[in-house]
């Protein structure tokens, strides 16, 4: 399970831009028709989502046989909550909330196995339910994809500590959250957001980390973020995709019976 990963994560350090989506709903429906769409990567969102460990693992199963790499979103930078989400199958783990180098190096250290870090043993559905356990093992620290998400302006102070920690692969921000620290929730274009989130997407391209905005803007505002080096791409969520469409799909309908 491993193969995909580690293709992926060759891919990141050469600097391509890379494209992927998030699963809100707990269906594993849903979650295969996201491994089928071409995308490069997919995130559960255990933090927000409505997951249960079973929902969650069945969703993982969906992507059985895709290319596209399963990861997820943990509720918090918890130990516990990222393993279990890394025996279960993820084959990467969104940190939510870093906003020190201390709550970076923990993150880290939950993701790796020891020497490295301190991640429990019991890769039960990750190692083929026991039957290739040693061949996941030797490849668990290195093909685990590890992002960590700058949500606060304390994440921002200290953005040079966070990335310097050695074995984060992506930088990801989270404007909303970020806002909403400054007192200004969902005022993306406030000189204050604006500046934080190009101070983190500085910070990862001076390291030749991908970086990523974390939502979804218009496309005008995608293109600034582009421009400005936003290379982990996040083209949208089920919920909004599913809502998006069926909108326009019965915009079109009226227009053309009423033949405008």
């Amino acid at each position: 399970m491993s193969e995909r990963s580690m293709k992926l994560k060759q891919r990141l350090r050469g600097g391509e831009t890379t494209y992927g989506g998030w699963i809100t709903v707990a269906n594993p429906m849903v979650a295969e028709i996201m491994a089928g769409a071409g995308f490069d990567w997919v995130f559960i969102d255990t933090e927000h989502g409505g997951f249960s460990n079973e929902g969650f693992q069945t969703c993982l199963m969906a992507f059985n046989g895709s290319p596209t790499v399963p990861m997820t979103r943990v509720a918090w930078n918890d130990h516990v909550l990222i393993k279990q989400a890394l025996d279960m199958g993820a084959e990467g783990i969104l940190i939510p909330m870093v906003s020190s180098a201390a709550e970076a190096r923990a993150a880290v250290s939950a993701c790796k196995y020891p020497p490295e870090g301190t991640r429990g043993f019991g890769p039960r559905r990750a190692s083929d339910y026991g039957r290739n356990t040693d061949a996941y093992v030797a490849q668990a620290n290195d093909s685990v994809i590890v992002t960590v998400q700058i949500e606060h302006v304390n994440g921002v102070a200290q953005i040079d500590e966070i990335l310097d920690t050695p074995g984060i692969d992506v930088a990801c921000l989270g404007p909303t959250d970020m806002s909403g620290s400054v007192g200004v929730l969902r005022q993306f274009n406030h000189p204050v957001v604006v500046d934080g989130m190009a101070k983190v997407i500085n910070a990862a391209r001076a390291r030749q980390m991908p970086a990523s905005i974390g939502i979804t803007f218009p496309d005008k505002e995608m293109q600034r973020w582009y421009s400005a080096g936003a290379n982990f791409i996040f083209c949208g969520d089920d919920v909004t995709l599913l809502a998006t469409a069926a909108g326009r799909a019965l915009s079109n309908m009226r227009q053309m019976k009423s033949g405008s």
